[in-house]
């Protein structure tokens, strides 16, 4: 996931995990958040793992109408906050949700978000996300609607002019129902294009980033423009630093410039996740290292929308077709 921010992270002195990075409007985005995408699929899963990332002290929950699990997490918030007894409250938390492709239509998009909030139980959302830069068919049941072929049936025009898209979110931010909007799975292009038409620019872009997917040109393109960006090398540095490899890679993504958003369903991992640590200098740039001219990506839709953000990467370098996966995000000022 990516994300632009006007701003450093919050004096480095904190733990990493206290840290934040201020988006371009001044809304405060924790730099470790929660990924609740297919908490493990059995009722129950994400209420449970969304408990003991709240109880372990995450307060960055990163959501999405087309995770289909949004009652579980507002269940858990619910009760957490009953638990908490005012000691943490609701603007303690900051709790992003995305609309897919298939609401993108601005009284759609509006639909998404009063779903997503009746879902959550909640009044807001801190930050609200275009899930995907692909606009596509609904069906009669506010499902995506696919072709013959099995593949969405895509919407041309408003793929390539989401201004109406857009607007609807603004709408909404204006109307405080999104304390920040933002983009999921954008280029370098579609961002130029984008913010040179933006009332509001977007705050936040989550892409998929990691050693093998550095994407230094559209971090450095976020970091400009104060748009954040989130992601979750190696061995050898995990073992000299006396973590396990998930920490490490956390650590690198936050001191690269983005919020982390690790997902778990299982308690310790999910703890362990939280527990990020300040790499040295020397581990940093070995992880550096190991990312220098890697463009590897395992995030990639275009079987299942008929439609591929990226056309330009190379055969070779195709990714696997996966659900959602996004493990980072980016924030351009």
């Amino acid at each position: 996931m990516s994300s632009t921010t006007a701003s450093e992270p919050t004096p480095t002195a904190l733990p990493i995990n206290q840290r934040t990075f201020t988006l371009n409007n001044g809304v405060k985005m924790p730099a470790v958040g929660f990924g609740t995408f297919s908490n493990g699929g059995v009722e129950g899963e994400t209420y449970r793992a969304v408990t003991c990332a709240l109880e372990v002290g995450y307060r960055h929950l990163d959501c999405a109408w087309f995770y289909e699990n949004e009652e579980e997490v507002g269940a858990a918030v619910r009760d957490f906050l009953a638990r908490a007894g005012g000691a943490v409250r609701r603007e303690d938390l900051f709790i992003c949700t995305k609309v897919w492709n298939h609401l993108h239509e601005p009284d759609e998009v509006r639909w998404s978000l009063e779903c997503s909030l009746r879902h959550l139980g909640l009044a807001y959302v801190d930050l609200f996300l275009v899930h995907w830069p692909v606009a596509v068919e609904s069906d009669a049941r506010r499902q995506p609607r696919r072709g013959p072929d099995g593949r969405y049936v895509l919407k041309p025009g408003l793929t390539a002019d989401p201004e109406p898209t857009w607007r609807a979110m603004e709408a909404l931010y204006a109307e405080g129902r999104a304390r920040a909007i933002g983009v999921s799975n954008w280029t370098v292009g579609g961002l130029a294009a984008l913010l040179a038409r933006a009332r509001v620019p977007p705050a936040v872009n989550q892409v998929e980033i990691h050693p093998f997917l550095p994407n230094g040109e559209l971090v450095a393109f976020c970091r400009a423009r104060g748009v954040v960006r989130t992601d979750p090398a190696l061995n050898a540095v995990a073992r000299r630093a006396g973590r396990d490899l998930a920490q490490v890679l956390l650590a690198w993504g936050v001191r690269r410039g983005y919020a982390v958003l690790p997902k778990s369903a299982t308690p310790a991992r999910i703890a362990s996740n939280f527990d990020v640590p300040a790499l040295s200098d020397a581990d940093f740039d070995a992880v550096e290292a190991v990312a220098r001219g890697r463009h590897v990506r395992f995030v990639n839709m275009k079987d299942t929308f008929g439609y591929d953000v990226w056309p330009e990467e190379a055969a070779a370098e195709a990714p696997r077709d996966a659900q959602d996966g996004n493990s980072s995000a980016v924030a351009v000022a």
